[in-house]
């Protein structure tokens, strides 16, 4: 696997979602620290076949199960801000409204 890094799981896992490279830029890596020309295709296929894909987006979630950081007042009150309002038009919708 040293010849071939973009076969192994953790490599694909730290440069495809912790380091949020897109399949490209992982060609590019590969082709200045490795040396090794390879297409995003092919790249894509060994993202695909260890399940990587399921991280993409802005929204990845990358806990693995640890501690979780505490969110601020400010924030437990703008989620309670939101729901008020959400349940206050639900209510309007029904015609319950003020």
């Amino acid at each position: 696997m040293a010849n071939e890094p973009y076969r192994d799981r953790a490599f694909l896992y730290e440069m495809y979602v912790q380091r949020r490279m897109n399949l490209t830029d992982i060609c590019k890596h590969l082709h200045k620290t490795y040396n090794i020309e390879i297409t995003p295709q092919a790249i894509y296929n060994w993202v695909k076949k260890y399940d990587l894909l399921k991280f993409r987006g802005k929204g990845r979630k990358l806990s693995t199960g640890g501690q979780t950081r505490q969110k601020s007042q400010a924030q437990l009150n703008a989620e309670s801000r939101k729901r008020d309002i959400a349940k206050m038009n639900k209510f309007k919708k029904q015609g319950r409204g003020r």
